[in-house]
């Protein structure tokens, strides 16, 4: 597996800095060093004074608030900085997999996991519901957590927040792929019976 597995509580609903997003960068008792808002560049990156040059896609707001700070240490003595989203431009997921329209789909408040295959016209006739996962980068960081959407929608488990820059990936089962296989070949045949 290219990612680390994580227990899918581990999963915070605290959305990632996107590209295009607008940022508030506060540094406290230093008005002249804070930015009442600045643009997250296409490529993911911001410019603040003194402090330079960060890569924020990606990041939340406390990881990047706690690097301007690092950074700042080199200027000032015990800065502190704090860094709120005032604009999101990049809510949007990706539902892909065994759904009905795999797609992008923006998103506004609160997403849940059910909502999401949701927006993609739910499960298709040969989803493994089982077998649901999250893939997510947040500071930097890759990780996919796996849900059953099957005992969620029975209510035997939670429904966990989806967040923008998600992507959602329903299972197929084998058995069900196979089995559609065979019904929709058969379909093409032309059945006959033999009069003796």
């Amino acid at each position: 597996m290219l990612v680390p597995a994580v227990d899918p509580s581990a999963l915070r609903a605290t959305a990632p800095i996107g590209p295009l997003d607008r940022l508030e960068v506060i540094v406290f008792r230093e008005p002249e060093l804070s930015v009442a808002d600045t643009p997250v560049d296409e490529s993911g990156r911001i410019m603040l004074p003194l402090a330079g040059e960060f890569s924020a896609a990606g990041k939340s707001a406390q990881s990047l608030a706690t690097e301007i700070s690092q950074r700042l240490r080199q200027y000032l003595r015990n800065p502190e900085v704090a860094v709120r989203v005032k604009q999101a431009a990049s809510k949007r997921i990706t539902v892909a997999g065994s759904v009905m329209q795999p797609g992008v789909f923006p998103v506004e408040g609160r997403v849940t996991l059910l909502q999401a295959v949701a927006l993609a016209r739910g499960p298709s006739q040969v989803a493994d519901l089982d077998t649901t996962l999250i893939f997510r980068t947040q500071n930097g960081q890759k990780t996919v957590a796996k849900f059953d959407i099957g005992a969620i929608s029975r209510g035997k488990a939670p429904d966990p927040e989806v967040l923008p820059g998600d992507t959602i990936a329903v299972g197929s089962s084998g058995l069900k792929t196979a089995w559609r296989d065979i019904t929709m070949g058969l379909r093409s045949f032309n059945i006959f019976r033999i009069i003796p």
